[in-house]
C-alpha cells in the first residue's frame, strides 16, 4: 500500500493575486480614459503626420515629407516665433501671481473679498473673456479712452503688428492670475511661522526674510507653477483665433492656430498632424501627470 502524501495543489488565485486583480479593475476606468483621449491621439497625429490626408480621400503614406515641408515653411517658423513670445510673455504673471500671494496671505479686512474678484475671471470662458477685451481693446472704447483723457494717446492695439500681441498676452495673464496666486498662497501657509520669528529674533529685516525663508521654501511652488504657465502658453489658440484670427500680418499667429488652420481651412489634415503630434506629446505628459 502507498503511504506516499501527495503535496497540496497551489490555487490558481492567490490572496496577492486576487488584491492585484481587484487593483486593476479599480484602475482601469482611468486607464481607459488615458488610452482614448491622450494615447490614442498621440499615435493617430503621429501617423497622419506622415502621410497626406485632405479628410475626402483616403490617407497616403508620404513619410518624412510633411516635415521637410515645414522646416522651409516661412509661416510656421514666424508662428513658432510668435508661440515664445507669447509663452515668455506671459511667464510675467509668475511674478504678479507671487506678489498677490505675498499680499493675500495676510489677514487684513476685505482679504476674501478681493480674493474672491481676483480669482474670478479664472473661471470665465477664455472666449467671453476674448469678447469683452475685444470691446475694451476698441479704438472707441473705454481703455482708449482713459489714455486719450491722461496721456492723449489712443492706440489701435488689434490692429497695430506690435501692438497685437501686447493686447494678448495682457489678456492672458489678467484671466490666469488669480488661479496661480491660489497656488502660491497654498504654497506660503505651508511654511511654518517659527521660521519667520526666528529670523526676526536674529534682526532680519523683510528682504531678507523673503530671500532666505520664503522663496528658497517656496521652489516647489514656484517650479509647477513655471511648468504650468508655459505648458498652457504653449497650447494657447483662443485668444488668437477669436481676437486677430492671427493678424495682422500673423503677427500673432501661433502654433495651435497655425495646425488648426491647416487642418480645418486648408483641408491639410496630414501637415496638421504633423504639428499637432508635438501639441499631443506634451499633453500626453499632462495625463501622465
Amino acid at each position: 500500500m502507498d503511504n506516499t502524501i501527495s503535496p497540496a495543489k497551489k490555487p490558481l488565485v492567490n490572496i496577492y493575486t486576487r488584491h492585484r486583480l481587484w487593483g486593476l479593475f479599480f484602475v482601469a476606468p482611468a486607464l481607459i480614459f488615458f488610452a482614448i483621449f491622450c494615447f490614442y491621439p498621440m499615435f493617430s497625429a503621429l501617423y497622419y503626420s506622415l502621410t497626406n490626408y485632405n479628410l475626402i480621400q483616403a490617407p497616403k503614406f508620404v513619410g518624412l515629407a510633411q516635415y521637410a515641408a515645414m522646416i522651409k515653411d516661412p509661416r510656421f517658423l514666424v508662428a513658432l516665433k510668435n508661440t515664445f513670445i507669447y509663452a515668455f510673455g506671459s511667464a510675467l504673471r509668475v511674478i504678479i501671481s507671487l506678489a498677490l500671494g505675498l499680499v493675500f496671505v495676510r489677514d487684513f479686512r476685505g482679504r476674501n473679498v478681493l480674493r474672491t474678484l481676483y480669482f474670478a475671471p479664472v473661471v470665465m470662458a477664455g472666449v467671453v473673456v476674448a469678447m469683452v477685451w475685444r470691446v475694451l481693446y476698441n479704438p472707441l472704447g473705454p481703455i482708449n479712452a482713459t489714455l486719450g483723457l491722461l496721456f492723449g494717446i489712443a492706440p489701435f492695439w488689434l490692429t497695430t503688428r506690435n501692438l497685437a500681441p501686447v493686447a494678448i498676452i495682457i489678456i492672458n495673464i489678467w484671466q490666469s492670475i488669480g488661479f496661480y496666486m491660489v497656488l502660491f498662497i497654498a504654497g506660503l501657509q505651508a511654511i511654518p511661522v517659527e521660521f519667520y520669528d526666528s529670523a526676526k529674533v536674529d534682526g532680519a529685516n523683510a528682504w531678507a526674510r523673503f530671500w532666505d525663508i520664503t522663496l528658497p521654501l517656496l521652489k516647489p511652488t514656484t517650479l509647477f507653477v513655471i511648468a504650468i504657465t508655459f505648458i498652457n502658453s504653449f497650447q494657447g489658440f483662443t485668444y488668437q483665433y477669436v481676437m486677430t484670427r492671427g493678424g495682422p500680418n500673423d503677427a500673432t499667429d501661433v502654433i495651435a492656430l497655425y495646425v488648426y488652420q491647416n487642418a480645418f481651412e486648408f483641408q491639410k489634415m496630414g501637415y496638421a498632424a504633423r504639428d499637432a503630434s508635438k501639441e499631443n506629446v506634451t499633453l500626453g505628459k499632462r495625463c501622465l501627470k
